[in-house]
């Protein structure tokens, strides 16, 4: 009996501790709509910016992917609970299948500056800083984001009788 509660134990573990996608490590101080302003010196430190899609396009050589950039977490993964922090464009050599990289999914681009790119958001002008990508993540959109959900639980009682409890819950 206690071999099939540790087997349960074991694989309820390995299972809190599925596979994430692996970003690189960048400089995250800079946000996009500081590097709109700023222009950072292009092509010097590679820098981490991600969010949501809001549009993307194939060009001839290039696919460009306008991001709604949050701030990101330890891991890499926007946080669209917080308040945005601009907008910048991905730019990636060649085709990228826009039905995966589809408008709403969560993106994280490593990349370097490049360029200002002047649109529009709108009816409004909007000054879009350019990160030339050396890797965009795809975060899986069916997996909900939660933290580890370990709940320790330790009881006691006294009614003339000792009595002890010690739980663990996943």
């Amino acid at each position: 009996m206690g071999r099939h509660w540790s087997l349960i134990i074991l694989l309820s573990l390995l299972q809190a501790c599925s596979t994430q996608p692996v970003v690189p490590a960048a400089d995250r101080s800079i946000t996009p709509k500081q590097a709109a302003y700023t222009q950072p010196a292009s092509g010097e430190t590679p820098l981490q910016w991600g969010g949501v899609i809001v549009e993307n396009r194939n060009l001839r050589q290039t696919t460009e992917v306008q991001i709604l950039a949050f701030p990101l977490d330890e891991d890499g993964r926007p946080e669209t609970d917080a308040t945005s922090i601009g907008r910048f464009i991905a730019r990636l050599p060649g085709y990228l299948e826009l039905e995966e990289y589809a408008v709403g999914r969560m993106v994280t681009a490593t990349g370097r500056f490049s360029a200002i790119h002047e649109g529009m958001v709108a009816d409004s002008s909007y000054s879009f800083p350019v990160l030339t990508c050396d890797e965009l993540t795809l975060w899986p959109e069916s997996e909900p984001r939660r933290k580890p959900r370990i709940h320790f639980g330790f009881g006691a009682s006294s009614g003339g009788r000792g009595y002890g409890s010690i739980g663990i819950s996943f």
